[in-house]
Protein backbone atom coordinates (compact mmCIF):
# COMPACT_ATOMS: atom_id res chain seq x y z
CA UNK A 1 0.00 0.00 0.00
CA UNK A 2 2.92 2.32 0.68
CA UNK A 3 3.97 1.95 -2.95
CA UNK A 4 0.54 3.21 -4.04
CA UNK A 5 1.06 6.33 -1.94
CA UNK A 6 4.45 6.74 -3.59
CA UNK A 7 2.79 6.76 -7.03
CA UNK A 8 0.16 9.24 -5.82
CA UNK A 9 2.90 11.51 -4.48
CA UNK A 10 4.82 11.22 -7.75
CA UNK A 11 1.76 12.23 -9.78
CA UNK A 12 1.16 15.18 -7.47
CA UNK A 13 4.77 16.38 -7.46
CA UNK A 14 5.12 15.95 -11.21
CA UNK A 15 2.18 18.30 -11.84
CA UNK A 16 3.10 20.80 -9.17
CA UNK A 17 6.54 21.19 -10.77
CA UNK A 18 5.13 22.15 -14.15
CA UNK A 19 5.29 25.88 -14.99
CA UNK A 20 1.93 25.61 -16.74
CA UNK A 21 0.28 24.57 -13.46
CA UNK A 22 1.48 27.70 -11.64
CA UNK A 23 0.87 29.99 -14.59
CA UNK A 24 -2.75 28.85 -14.77
CA UNK A 25 -3.09 28.91 -10.98
CA UNK A 26 -1.94 32.54 -10.84
CA UNK A 27 -3.63 33.70 -14.05
CA UNK A 28 -7.19 32.57 -13.24
CA UNK A 29 -7.45 34.58 -9.97
CA UNK A 30 -6.09 37.65 -11.76
CA UNK A 31 -8.73 37.29 -14.47
CA UNK A 32 -11.51 36.77 -11.92
CA UNK A 33 -10.40 39.80 -9.90
CA UNK A 34 -10.27 41.84 -13.12
CA UNK A 35 -13.81 40.76 -14.00
CA UNK A 36 -14.88 42.00 -10.57
CA UNK A 37 -13.02 45.31 -10.65
CA UNK A 38 -13.20 46.43 -14.29
CA UNK A 39 -16.97 47.09 -14.39
CA UNK A 40 -16.67 49.31 -11.30
CA UNK A 41 -13.66 51.17 -12.66
CA UNK A 42 -15.20 51.71 -16.09
CA UNK A 43 -18.57 52.71 -14.64
CA UNK A 44 -16.96 55.41 -12.52
CA UNK A 45 -14.73 56.65 -15.30
CA UNK A 46 -15.80 60.12 -16.33
CA UNK A 47 -16.98 59.91 -19.92
CA UNK A 48 -17.16 62.87 -22.26
CA UNK A 49 -20.61 64.43 -22.48
CA UNK A 50 -21.99 64.00 -25.97
CA UNK A 51 -23.43 67.00 -27.84
CA UNK A 52 -26.30 66.32 -30.25
CA UNK A 53 -27.91 68.96 -32.47
CA UNK A 54 -31.65 68.47 -32.96
CA UNK A 55 -33.51 69.28 -36.17
CA UNK A 56 -37.14 68.28 -35.63
CA UNK A 57 -39.31 68.99 -38.64
CA UNK A 58 -42.15 66.90 -37.19
CA UNK A 59 -42.59 69.16 -34.18
CA UNK A 60 -43.10 66.25 -31.78
CA UNK A 61 -39.70 65.84 -30.17
CA UNK A 62 -37.70 69.07 -30.25
CA UNK A 63 -39.12 70.58 -27.07
CA UNK A 64 -39.38 67.32 -25.15
CA UNK A 65 -35.85 66.00 -25.41
CA UNK A 66 -34.11 66.44 -22.06
CA UNK A 67 -30.36 66.87 -21.68
CA UNK A 68 -28.67 64.57 -19.18
CA UNK A 69 -25.20 64.13 -17.71
CA UNK A 70 -24.34 61.93 -20.70
CA UNK A 71 -25.86 63.89 -23.59
CA UNK A 72 -26.72 67.54 -24.29
CA UNK A 73 -29.41 68.35 -26.89
CA UNK A 74 -29.21 71.64 -28.78
CA UNK A 75 -32.11 72.60 -31.12
CA UNK A 76 -31.29 73.89 -34.59
CA UNK A 77 -33.49 75.50 -37.25
CA UNK A 78 -32.65 73.27 -40.21
CA UNK A 79 -30.21 70.70 -41.54
CA UNK A 80 -27.88 73.10 -43.45
CA UNK A 81 -27.23 75.19 -40.33
CA UNK A 82 -26.77 72.03 -38.25
CA UNK A 83 -24.26 70.58 -40.70
CA UNK A 84 -22.38 73.88 -40.81
CA UNK A 85 -22.25 73.96 -37.01
CA UNK A 86 -21.02 70.35 -36.81
CA UNK A 87 -18.30 70.99 -39.42
CA UNK A 88 -17.08 74.03 -37.49
CA UNK A 89 -17.12 72.49 -34.00
CA UNK A 90 -15.40 69.16 -33.28
CA UNK A 91 -17.20 68.91 -29.93
CA UNK A 92 -20.50 68.19 -31.66
CA UNK A 93 -20.97 64.43 -31.93
CA UNK A 94 -24.07 64.06 -34.10
CA UNK A 95 -27.23 65.59 -35.54
CA UNK A 96 -30.63 64.13 -34.66
CA UNK A 97 -32.86 64.70 -37.68
CA UNK A 98 -36.59 63.93 -37.65
CA UNK A 99 -38.08 64.61 -41.13
CA UNK A 100 -41.43 66.20 -41.84
CA UNK A 101 -44.29 63.81 -41.10
CA UNK A 102 -45.86 62.17 -44.12
CA UNK A 103 -48.28 60.32 -41.81
CA UNK A 104 -49.63 60.99 -38.33
CA UNK A 105 -46.83 59.03 -36.69
CA UNK A 106 -43.20 59.64 -37.76
CA UNK A 107 -41.59 56.47 -38.97
CA UNK A 108 -37.90 57.36 -39.13
CA UNK A 109 -35.35 59.47 -37.32
CA UNK A 110 -31.70 59.84 -38.31
CA UNK A 111 -28.60 60.26 -36.16
CA UNK A 112 -26.15 61.91 -38.56
CA UNK A 113 -22.52 61.72 -37.48
CA UNK A 114 -19.12 62.72 -38.78
CA UNK A 115 -16.40 60.05 -39.03
CA UNK A 116 -16.68 57.75 -36.02
CA UNK A 117 -20.18 56.42 -35.35
CA UNK A 118 -21.89 57.39 -32.07
CA UNK A 119 -21.55 54.92 -29.23
CA UNK A 120 -24.23 52.35 -28.59
CA UNK A 121 -24.94 54.00 -25.23
CA UNK A 122 -25.64 57.34 -26.95
CA UNK A 123 -27.85 55.67 -29.54
CA UNK A 124 -29.76 53.87 -26.79
CA UNK A 125 -30.35 57.07 -24.80
CA UNK A 126 -31.58 58.99 -27.84
CA UNK A 127 -33.78 56.11 -28.95
CA UNK A 128 -35.30 55.76 -25.46
CA UNK A 129 -36.27 59.42 -25.29
CA UNK A 130 -37.77 59.35 -28.80
CA UNK A 131 -39.84 56.27 -27.98
CA UNK A 132 -41.08 57.78 -24.71
CA UNK A 133 -42.08 61.10 -26.31
CA UNK A 134 -43.84 59.38 -29.21
CA UNK A 135 -45.76 57.09 -26.88
CA UNK A 136 -46.82 60.00 -24.65
CA UNK A 137 -47.98 61.97 -27.69
CA UNK A 138 -50.11 59.06 -28.89
CA UNK A 139 -51.61 58.59 -25.43
CA UNK A 140 -52.65 62.22 -25.15
CA UNK A 141 -53.65 62.98 -28.75
CA UNK A 142 -55.30 59.71 -29.75
CA UNK A 143 -56.58 58.21 -26.51
CA UNK A 144 -56.84 61.36 -24.37
CA UNK A 145 -54.94 59.56 -21.62
CA UNK A 146 -52.25 61.19 -19.53
CA UNK A 147 -48.87 59.41 -19.36
CA UNK A 148 -49.04 59.36 -15.54
CA UNK A 149 -52.28 57.35 -15.60
CA UNK A 150 -50.86 54.98 -18.21
CA UNK A 151 -47.70 54.38 -16.17
CA UNK A 152 -49.71 53.71 -13.01
CA UNK A 153 -51.67 50.98 -14.83
CA UNK A 154 -48.67 49.57 -16.66
CA UNK A 155 -46.53 49.26 -13.53
CA UNK A 156 -49.18 47.32 -11.61
CA UNK A 157 -48.36 43.62 -11.32
CA UNK A 158 -49.30 40.76 -9.07
CA UNK A 159 -46.53 38.59 -7.75
CA UNK A 160 -47.06 34.83 -7.93
CA UNK A 161 -45.36 32.88 -5.15
CA UNK A 162 -44.96 29.12 -4.75
CA UNK A 163 -45.60 27.73 -1.27
CA UNK A 164 -45.44 24.27 0.29
CA UNK A 165 -48.77 23.12 1.67
CA UNK A 166 -47.35 21.19 4.64
CA UNK A 167 -44.84 23.72 5.97
CA UNK A 168 -46.12 26.98 4.49
CA UNK A 169 -42.59 27.88 3.37
CA UNK A 170 -41.94 29.54 0.05
CA UNK A 171 -40.44 27.25 -2.61
CA UNK A 172 -38.24 29.78 -4.48
CA UNK A 173 -38.47 27.73 -7.68
CA UNK A 174 -36.64 30.33 -9.80
CA UNK A 175 -33.65 30.49 -7.45
CA UNK A 176 -33.48 26.72 -7.16
CA UNK A 177 -33.62 26.35 -10.93
CA UNK A 178 -30.62 28.63 -11.39
CA UNK A 179 -28.68 26.83 -8.64
CA UNK A 180 -29.47 23.44 -10.16
CA UNK A 181 -28.34 24.37 -13.67
CA UNK A 182 -25.15 26.06 -12.43
CA UNK A 183 -24.19 23.04 -10.32
CA UNK A 184 -24.85 20.65 -13.20
CA UNK A 185 -22.71 22.69 -15.59
CA UNK A 186 -19.88 22.92 -13.04
CA UNK A 187 -20.11 19.18 -12.46
CA UNK A 188 -19.83 18.35 -16.16
CA UNK A 189 -16.93 20.75 -16.69
CA UNK A 190 -15.04 19.41 -13.67
CA UNK A 191 -15.51 15.77 -14.72
CA UNK A 192 -14.30 16.44 -18.25
CA UNK A 193 -11.34 18.67 -17.34
CA UNK A 194 -9.90 16.40 -14.65
CA UNK A 195 -10.79 13.21 -16.50
CA UNK A 196 -8.78 14.40 -19.49
CA UNK A 197 -5.84 15.05 -17.17
CA UNK A 198 -5.81 11.35 -16.25
CA UNK A 199 -5.89 10.54 -19.94
CA UNK A 200 -2.93 12.81 -20.62
CA UNK A 201 -0.97 11.19 -17.77
CA UNK A 202 -1.38 7.75 -19.34
CA UNK A 203 -0.37 9.09 -22.76
CA UNK A 204 2.79 10.63 -21.29
CA UNK A 205 3.77 7.28 -19.78
CA UNK A 206 3.24 5.63 -23.14
CA UNK A 207 6.04 7.81 -24.43
CA UNK A 208 8.38 7.63 -21.42
CA UNK A 209 7.81 3.88 -20.71
CA UNK A 210 8.15 4.57 -16.97
CA UNK A 211 5.17 2.27 -16.32
CA UNK A 212 7.31 -0.77 -17.10
CA UNK A 213 9.48 0.04 -14.08
CA UNK A 214 6.63 1.00 -11.76
CA UNK A 215 4.45 -2.03 -12.51
CA UNK A 216 7.16 -4.36 -11.23
CA UNK A 217 6.28 -3.14 -7.72
CA UNK A 218 2.47 -2.71 -7.88
CA UNK A 219 -0.43 -4.24 -9.72
CA UNK A 220 -1.88 -2.41 -12.77
CA UNK A 221 -5.17 -1.73 -10.95
CA UNK A 222 -3.27 -0.04 -8.13
CA UNK A 223 -1.24 1.97 -10.60
CA UNK A 224 -4.31 3.27 -12.48
CA UNK A 225 -6.16 4.05 -9.24
CA UNK A 226 -3.13 5.88 -7.87
CA UNK A 227 -2.93 8.00 -11.01
CA UNK A 228 -6.60 8.95 -10.76
CA UNK A 229 -6.21 9.90 -7.09
CA UNK A 230 -3.02 11.86 -7.82
CA UNK A 231 -4.75 13.97 -10.47
CA UNK A 232 -7.70 14.51 -8.10
CA UNK A 233 -5.35 15.84 -5.40
CA UNK A 234 -3.71 18.14 -7.94
CA UNK A 235 -7.11 19.50 -8.94
CA UNK A 236 -8.05 20.01 -5.29
CA UNK A 237 -4.86 21.97 -4.64
CA UNK A 238 -5.47 24.15 -7.70
CA UNK A 239 -9.10 24.86 -6.80
CA UNK A 240 -8.19 25.81 -3.22
CA UNK A 241 -5.44 28.13 -4.48
CA UNK A 242 -7.85 29.70 -6.98
CA UNK A 243 -10.35 30.46 -4.22
CA UNK A 244 -7.77 31.86 -1.78
CA UNK A 245 -5.89 33.95 -4.35
CA UNK A 246 -9.09 35.32 -5.92
CA UNK A 247 -10.43 36.44 -2.53
CA UNK A 248 -7.06 37.96 -1.64
CA UNK A 249 -6.77 39.88 -4.92
CA UNK A 250 -10.32 41.21 -4.64
CA UNK A 251 -9.58 42.45 -1.11
CA UNK A 252 -6.37 44.12 -2.33
CA UNK A 253 -8.22 45.84 -5.18
CA UNK A 254 -10.91 47.10 -2.81
CA UNK A 255 -8.33 48.33 -0.28
CA UNK A 256 -6.56 50.35 -2.99
CA UNK A 257 -9.67 52.48 -3.54
CA UNK A 258 -12.34 51.65 -0.94
CA UNK A 259 -14.37 54.81 -1.62
CA UNK A 260 -14.83 53.87 -5.27
CA UNK A 261 -16.24 50.43 -4.51
CA UNK A 262 -18.43 51.75 -1.69
CA UNK A 263 -19.86 54.30 -4.11
CA UNK A 264 -20.53 51.53 -6.62
CA UNK A 265 -22.41 49.51 -3.99
CA UNK A 266 -24.52 52.51 -3.04
CA UNK A 267 -25.31 53.24 -6.68
CA UNK A 268 -26.32 49.63 -7.20
CA UNK A 269 -28.60 49.70 -4.19
CA UNK A 270 -30.54 52.70 -5.45
CA UNK A 271 -30.38 51.98 -9.17
CA UNK A 272 -33.83 51.91 -10.74
CA UNK A 273 -34.66 49.06 -13.11
CA UNK A 274 -36.15 50.21 -16.38
CA UNK A 275 -36.85 48.83 -19.82
CA UNK A 276 -37.58 50.58 -23.10
CA UNK A 277 -41.16 51.85 -23.27
CA UNK A 278 -42.07 50.61 -19.77
CA UNK A 279 -41.39 51.54 -16.16
CA UNK A 280 -40.18 48.89 -13.78
CA UNK A 281 -42.65 47.51 -11.31
CA UNK A 282 -42.45 49.32 -7.97
CA UNK A 283 -42.08 46.11 -5.99
CA UNK A 284 -39.08 45.13 -8.12
CA UNK A 285 -37.62 48.62 -8.54
CA UNK A 286 -34.74 48.14 -6.12
CA UNK A 287 -32.05 45.55 -6.90
CA UNK A 288 -31.60 45.11 -3.16
CA UNK A 289 -35.01 43.39 -3.16
CA UNK A 290 -33.84 41.07 -5.93
CA UNK A 291 -30.67 40.27 -3.99
CA UNK A 292 -32.72 39.67 -0.85
CA UNK A 293 -34.99 37.34 -2.83
CA UNK A 294 -31.97 35.38 -4.04
CA UNK A 295 -30.47 35.22 -0.55
CA UNK A 296 -33.72 33.95 0.97
CA UNK A 297 -33.99 31.42 -1.84
CA UNK A 298 -30.47 30.16 -1.14
CA UNK A 299 -31.18 29.87 2.57
CA UNK A 300 -34.13 27.66 1.68
CA UNK A 301 -31.59 25.21 0.24
CA UNK A 302 -29.60 23.00 2.58
CA UNK A 303 -26.21 24.33 1.46
CA UNK A 304 -24.01 21.97 3.54
CA UNK A 305 -25.95 18.95 2.27
CA UNK A 306 -25.82 20.15 -1.34
CA UNK A 307 -22.09 20.89 -1.11
CA UNK A 308 -21.36 17.50 0.46
CA UNK A 309 -23.34 15.63 -2.18
CA UNK A 310 -21.71 17.69 -4.93
CA UNK A 311 -18.30 16.60 -3.67
CA UNK A 312 -19.43 12.98 -3.28
CA UNK A 313 -20.92 12.66 -6.77
CA UNK A 314 -17.99 14.54 -8.28
CA UNK A 315 -15.55 12.04 -6.79
CA UNK A 316 -17.66 9.06 -7.86
CA UNK A 317 -18.24 10.45 -11.34
CA UNK A 318 -14.58 11.37 -11.60
CA UNK A 319 -13.55 7.80 -10.71
CA UNK A 320 -15.91 6.47 -13.42
CA UNK A 321 -14.89 8.86 -16.21
CA UNK A 322 -11.25 8.94 -15.15
CA UNK A 323 -11.06 5.15 -15.43
CA UNK A 324 -12.81 5.15 -18.82
CA UNK A 325 -10.51 7.84 -20.21
CA UNK A 326 -7.45 6.09 -18.77
CA UNK A 327 -8.45 2.91 -20.61
CA UNK A 328 -8.88 4.85 -23.84
CA UNK A 329 -5.49 6.49 -23.42
CA UNK A 330 -3.86 3.08 -22.97
CA UNK A 331 -5.63 1.64 -26.01
CA UNK A 332 -5.43 4.47 -28.53
CA UNK A 333 -2.23 5.70 -30.17
CA UNK A 334 -3.37 8.85 -32.00
CA UNK A 335 -4.18 12.03 -30.10
CA UNK A 336 -6.74 12.92 -32.77
CA UNK A 337 -8.47 9.58 -32.36
CA UNK A 338 -8.39 10.01 -28.58
CA UNK A 339 -10.16 13.37 -28.82
CA UNK A 340 -12.95 11.82 -30.87
CA UNK A 341 -13.43 9.09 -28.28
CA UNK A 342 -13.44 11.66 -25.46
CA UNK A 343 -16.44 13.32 -27.09
CA UNK A 344 -18.14 9.93 -27.35
CA UNK A 345 -17.45 9.07 -23.70
CA UNK A 346 -18.63 12.51 -22.57
CA UNK A 347 -21.82 12.39 -24.64
CA UNK A 348 -24.02 11.15 -21.72
CA UNK A 349 -23.03 14.22 -19.69
CA UNK A 350 -23.79 16.48 -22.64
CA UNK A 351 -27.16 14.76 -23.11
CA UNK A 352 -27.94 15.42 -19.43
CA UNK A 353 -27.24 19.14 -19.96
CA UNK A 354 -29.41 19.21 -23.08
CA UNK A 355 -32.26 17.61 -21.11
CA UNK A 356 -31.71 19.92 -18.11
CA UNK A 357 -34.76 22.14 -18.90
CA UNK A 358 -37.02 19.07 -18.85
CA UNK A 359 -35.49 17.79 -15.61
CA UNK A 360 -35.81 21.07 -13.68
CA UNK A 361 -39.33 21.57 -15.06
CA UNK A 362 -40.38 18.17 -13.67
CA UNK A 363 -37.79 16.90 -11.14
CA UNK A 364 -39.87 13.82 -10.26
CA UNK A 365 -40.61 12.67 -13.81
CA UNK A 366 -39.65 9.30 -15.25
CA UNK A 367 -36.95 10.98 -17.36
CA UNK A 368 -35.39 12.59 -14.28
CA UNK A 369 -35.40 9.24 -12.43
CA UNK A 370 -33.78 7.41 -15.35
CA UNK A 371 -31.02 10.03 -15.66
CA UNK A 372 -30.41 9.75 -11.91
CA UNK A 373 -30.10 5.97 -11.93
CA UNK A 374 -27.97 5.82 -15.07
CA UNK A 375 -24.36 6.02 -13.75
CA UNK A 376 -23.07 7.94 -16.77
CA UNK A 377 -25.54 10.80 -16.18
CA UNK A 378 -26.10 10.44 -12.43
CA UNK A 379 -23.62 13.12 -11.32
CA UNK A 380 -25.27 15.82 -13.44
CA UNK A 381 -28.85 14.60 -12.87
CA UNK A 382 -28.50 14.57 -9.09
CA UNK A 383 -27.28 18.17 -9.16
CA UNK A 384 -30.27 19.17 -11.32
CA UNK A 385 -32.76 17.56 -8.92
CA UNK A 386 -31.10 18.15 -5.56
CA UNK A 387 -32.28 21.75 -4.87
CA UNK A 388 -35.90 20.67 -5.41
CA UNK A 389 -35.69 17.80 -2.94
CA UNK A 390 -34.49 14.31 -3.82
CA UNK A 391 -35.55 11.18 -1.86
CA UNK A 392 -32.74 9.67 0.18
CA UNK A 393 -33.24 6.22 -1.32
CA UNK A 394 -32.69 7.62 -4.81
CA UNK A 395 -29.47 9.34 -3.71
CA UNK A 396 -28.23 6.11 -2.12
CA UNK A 397 -29.19 4.06 -5.19
CA UNK A 398 -27.47 6.51 -7.57
CA UNK A 399 -24.31 6.52 -5.42
CA UNK A 400 -24.31 2.70 -5.20
CA UNK A 401 -24.63 2.31 -8.96
CA UNK A 402 -21.87 4.84 -9.51
CA UNK A 403 -19.55 2.97 -7.12
CA UNK A 404 -20.37 -0.30 -8.86
CA UNK A 405 -19.75 1.02 -12.37
CA UNK A 406 -16.65 2.98 -11.30
CA UNK A 407 -15.16 -0.22 -9.83
CA UNK A 408 -15.92 -2.12 -13.02
CA UNK A 409 -14.43 0.69 -15.11
CA UNK A 410 -11.29 0.69 -12.93
CA UNK A 411 -10.83 -3.07 -13.41
CA UNK A 412 -11.38 -2.72 -17.15
CA UNK A 413 -8.91 0.19 -17.31
CA UNK A 414 -6.23 -1.78 -15.46
CA UNK A 415 -6.64 -4.77 -17.79
CA UNK A 416 -6.52 -2.54 -20.84
CA UNK A 417 -3.45 -0.81 -19.38
CA UNK A 418 -1.70 -4.14 -18.85
CA UNK A 419 -2.66 -5.53 -22.26
CA UNK A 420 -1.71 -2.55 -24.42
CA UNK A 421 1.11 -0.88 -22.50
CA UNK A 422 2.75 -3.73 -20.61
CA UNK A 423 2.17 -6.56 -23.12
CA UNK A 424 1.73 -9.37 -20.63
Amino acid sequence: MNKVFVIIGRELRQRLRRPSFWVLTLLVPVLLAALYALPVLTANHAAKRAVVLVVDESGLFGQGLESTAEVAFQPMADIPHARQAMDGDRKIDAILYVPMRETTIPRDAFLIHRGKAPSLALQSMVDHQLQTLLRNAILMDVYDLSPAVYHSVESTHIRLRTQEAATGRESFVQVKTVVAVVMAVLMVLALLIFGVQVMRSIQEERQSRIQEVVVSSVRPVQLVAAKIIGVALTALVQIVLWILLTVALIKVVECCNPALFEQARQQQSVHQLASKGAEATAQYANPVQLVDEAVRGLTAINIPLVASLFLLFFLLGYMLYGALLAALAAKLDSDTESLQWVLLVASPLLVALVLAPLVVASPSSTLANLLTWLPFTASAAVMLRLPFGLPIWQIVLAAFLLVLFASMALVWASRTYRRHLLSY
